[in-house]
């Protein structure tokens, strides 16, 4: 997760600067800034408005060292809906209090607020009923066994009933595994219900639908392939397939494109994560796959988008090595489960 963290005062610039360290540490990609000099962090010379305009724009976490009010106004021309919008967090200068502001289930703000918090033996100030009860909170868990919120109007229904202890009905057209929470039943009597499926069912007066990500995109290129011509391409592909972009779960190729601009764009716009394979990787994957002598010659394995896209997530080839201006691209789907694990807020056993 790339985070973003912006002080305004000497004493919250000496915070921010530590956060920075200990974030990056963790496997953060954490930038601080700062209205004053401070040693390691960027000097903030644009207006508070413009810098988290642009967070926004990329997707990034925000963390604000300083008032509340400042935090406020400056996200609120940018707040869109919860299931977009990034995690903000609010800290004050002293580091007493971590406090998640906005998108604090779907961002993962909360569980952000939780481990700066441990980094600072600070307070998490958490506002969600969901967590500070130790209850199931839906959008969190789906999330977790990774699906696509159909309906995130939906979710306070599931919540709702939640916290007034009712029955929840279940559908699913995966096969269910774990401990499921004895609220949950398979019955369609309860007024609200999860449907997990790939198309939509009303299952229950108040469905909240779920689709499971289960599909990854394996993709070659040539070097600086514009990204339009790709993006055209994947759409296409995918709309062939009847494949809609909230169900990919990742983009895979070969590390030899770990840094191809228009890969990297691709992964961003489908907001799924970029994996990147050896040669040797690629070439141990079982199965049969389309060969071709000069991709082996130019990358050491005789097939890059097949390949890659079968072992992102062991699943199976189900769309073939197509190409287009040099472009190849192939999809693989992986055997989804719908799992109960930990299924309780984030301060839950």
């Amino acid at each position: 997760m790339k985070v973003k963290l912006i002080s305004f005062t000497q004493a919250g610039g000496i915070l921010c600067r530590r956060l920075q360290r200990e974030l990056n540490l963790l496997g953060f990609e954490a930038e601080g800034c700062c209205k004053y000099a401070v040693p390691e962090l960027k000097l903030l010379t644009e207006t508070i408005g413009t810098y988290t305009k642009r967070a926004f724009e990329n997707g990034e976490a925000m963390v604000f060292i300083g008032a509340a009010g400042i935090a406020v106004r400056a996200i609120a021309p940018n707040i869109r809906s919860k299931d977009c919008d990034p995690p903000v967090l609010v800290i004050d200068e002293k580091g007493k209090y971590v406090i998640p502001i906005l998108s604090g289930h779907l961002g993962g703000a909360n569980r952000l607020a939780v481990r700066m918090a441990k980094i600072l033996s600070a307070e998490p100030v958490i506002t969600t009923a969901t967590d500070i009860g130790g209850k199931f909170a839906v959008d969190v868990w789906a999330q977790d066994i990774g699906c696509h919120i159909a309906n995130v109007e939906n979710i306070r229904h599931i919540s709702a009933a939640v916290l007034r202890e009712e029955v929840i009905g279940l559908y699913s057209e995966f096969p269910v595994e774990g401990h499921v929470p004895a609220f949950l039943c398979e019955s369609d009597k309860p007024a609200a219900g999860i449907c997990i499926s790939a198309r939509y069912k009303q299952c229950f007066t108040h469905t909240l639908h779920l689709i499971p990500r289960q599909y990854v995109l394996g993709i070659g290129c040539r070097k600086d392939t514009p990204y339009e011509d790709m993006l055209d391409f994947v759409n296409s592909l995918l709309d062939r397939q009847g494949i809609q972009p909230f169900q990919l779960c990742a983009v895979a190729s070969i590390d030899l494109k770990a840094r191809e601009k228009a890969l990297l764009q691709l992964s961003k716009y489908f907001k799924v994560p970029f994996c990147t394979f050896s040669p040797q990787e690629l070439s141990q994957v079982p199965g049969c796959f389309t060969k071709s002598d000069f991709v082996e010659k130019t990358t050491g394995v005789d097939n890059v988008c097949e390949r890659a896209a079968v072992k992102a997530g062991n699943g199976s080839l189900i769309t073939g090595k197509c190409s287009h201006r040099g472009i190849t691209a192939a999809i693989a789907i992986n055997e989804w489960r719908c799992r109960f694990e930990n299924t309780t807020g984030i301060f839950g056993s």
